[in-house]
């Protein structure tokens, strides 16, 4: 069998998830940022193609400016980038390839950087490079929704010297940063975990609840 070039696996992977016409589905968020106490949330995410996106909880949450499906909106027309393959490496059991994605227009993103399970047609780990938030890593997990590329837990790993973050809790880090190590070249990282349940799929949702 002949192995899919590099853009047309990513095109596979991104008409999996073009099934997902719009979804809801519960959040659990959990952030380990330095210097800022943050509690565990929970709330609802709604999500409608190609790229609404909205978290509803009762607190501040720590999340990138990009919707978390950011990267496979990215990836949806191949005429937008260039995608070369870099090698292949094991991400746990799963021999992934890694293949790095340069748009061709000035955007937010300036490099994308994908581990993919080949097999399944999964993004395993994205790296994005952006102007806003600096370098983003996510590392998904996929349980019994991976048929149309939902994970049920996304790890996001950011640099948060560049991380804009909520006014609220930018106030809190912007005063530790005086007494502490923490500045623009700070390689301070932070972890955000999401874990998704109760998934319901493809039930057009109106388009106010995308309202803020």
């Amino acid at each position: 069998m002949v192995a899919q070039t590099p853009v047309q696996l990513l095109n596979s992977i991104s008409q999996k998830f073009q099934i997902v016409q719009d979804y809801q589905a519960d959040v659990f968020m959990q952030f380990d940022i330095p210097f800022i106490r943050i509690e565990q949330l929970k709330g609802k995410v709604y999500f409608k193609q190609p790229d609404k996106f909205q978290v509803k909880t009762q607190g501040i949450a720590f999340l990138p400016k990009q919707d978390p499906y950011y990267a496979l909106a990215v990836l949806r027309d191949t005429t937008q980038y260039i995608a070369v393959e870099s090698g292949k490496q094991l991400y746990g059991k799963t021999l992934s390839r890694i293949i790095q994605v340069i748009p061709h227009d000035q955007t937010d993103l300036v490099l994308a950087k994908f581990w993919i399970d080949p097999e399944n047609k999964l993004i395993l780990r994205s790296q994005l490079t952006t102007q806003s938030n600096g370098t983003i890593q996510i590392d998904y997990e996929y349980g019994r929704m991976k048929t149309y590329c939902l994970p049920d837990i996304m790890l996001f790993t950011v640099e948060v010297a560049k991380f804009k973050v909520p006014k609220a809790i930018a106030v809190d880090l912007n005063s530790k940063k005086k007494d502490s190590k923490l500045n623009s070249n700070s390689k301070e990282i932070g972890k955000i975990k999401l874990t998704f349940t109760n998934y319901v799929i493809n039930q057009k949702l109106p388009d106010t609840i995308f309202k803020k």
